[in-house]
């Protein structure tokens, strides 16, 4: 998650923001996917749970998208070297 916050304070300010809300967006989709998916409702949580839930599934997301930017180095790396 380090590599990610660097980055994002190399970027302008509407761009990190821009950025934070796509991923809080999604990680919303997926906890309500989630929910779905258990045969629950929004309701059955409480404010607290559900920003644990969302919290939970950023952290996932920086995950990913460390996984995600590691891969496209070694590519670029691999087709450097291919050259």
């Amino acid at each position: 998650m380090d590599k990610i916050d660097e980055l994002l304070n190399k970027v302008p300010k509407s761009v990190k923001d821009k950025f934070l809300i796509k991923k809080r967006e999604r990680a919303i989709e997926i906890v309500k996917e989630k929910i779905t998916q258990a045969n629950k409702s929004i309701s059955d949580y409480d404010d607290g749970e559900m920003e644990g839930l969302i919290g939970d599934e950023e952290k996932n997301l920086n995950y990913d998208q460390l996984k995600t930017m590691l891969i496209a180095v070694l590519a670029v790396e691999g087709l450097s070297n291919l050259i």
